[in-house]
């Protein structure tokens, strides 16, 4: 697993399939959460931050609705991608547990169970803070999260997953080790390369953090006004997701 001082660079052996991976729709259910429980709540043409932004699907509908995007990833791979798609955001090679800004967004944005990524609660704390210091006084951070109390079943029975698109085969094997909550994705990937399949292989880790965890590290960094919400119960998207989306405050005076 990655330890706490290296960069989580994984994701850069899957970056340039990524997009095939993922459904769009997976993409617009996300934004509609983001509209229902941020974009009412800021300026016009506000600063928003995306941590985790992955290929910049996110961040390109943001930049089309007239916001200003700065996105952060660990993968160098997946912000070459990103800059392909969103041209106009700005793009940050770093770590949520690690990166250090001044107080400059209106609203801080985590998509896709990002955060599931961070394995520890003294790194979930670290990361935290970081969001809390780079928000304005007044901002938002809304995240979605796989949580241990939702999603704990479904992922000891996880079944494994794969696909064929274009010059690429796929398979997902997915495992669950229930004595430390810790979700585990191992990738095969086979890519044609000048009539040659190619084999890469690499190994994903998450984290099932638990409400109450969550929670107190959002407290211990200083937020307030935490709400959660169940996203097909309380903000009526008509997809099926086992995420929650929290959503809380930096004060306006600190």
């Amino acid at each position: 697993m990655i330890s706490s001082k290296e960069r989580n660079t994984n994701h850069d052996a899957i970056a340039s399939i990524y997009d095939l991976k993922s459904l769009l729709e997976r993409h617009d259910m996300a934004l509609e959460c983001i509209d229902k429980l941020i974009l009412k709540n800021i300026p016009e043409g506000a600063h928003i931050f995306d941590l985790g932004c992955g290929t910049g699907q996110i961040a390109q509908r943001l930049l089309k609705r007239g916001y200003q995007v700065t996105g952060l990833d660990s993968s160098e791979g997946m912000l070459n991608v990103a800059r392909e798609n969103a041209p106009d955001a700005k793009f940050i090679l770093d770590d949520v547990r690690f990166f250090k800004l001044p107080p400059t967004f209106h609203a801080i944005i985590s998509t896709d169970g990002v955060l599931n990524y961070v394995l520890s609660t003294e790194e979930l704390h670290n990361a935290l803070q970081n969001v809390y210091n780079a928000l304005l006084g007044n901002g938002i951070f809304a995240f979605e999260l796989y949580l241990k109390e939702l999603c704990e079943s479904s992922w000891k029975n996880s079944e494994s997953a794969g696909g064929v698109k274009d010059d690429n085969v796929w398979v997902d094997i997915l495992s669950y080790d229930i004595e430390n909550k810790i979700g585990r994705k191992d990738t095969t990937r086979l890519q044609l390369i000048n009539g040659i399949w190619e084999r890469s292989d690499k190994s994903f880790y998450l984290k099932l953090h638990s409400e109450a965890e969550v929670k107190s590290a959002l407290e211990y960094a200083g937020f307030t006004e935490i709400n959660i919400y169940d996203i097909n119960r309380d903000l009526g998207v008509d997809k099926a997701s086992e995420t929650t989306c929290f959503v809380c405050r930096k004060p306006l005076n600190k």
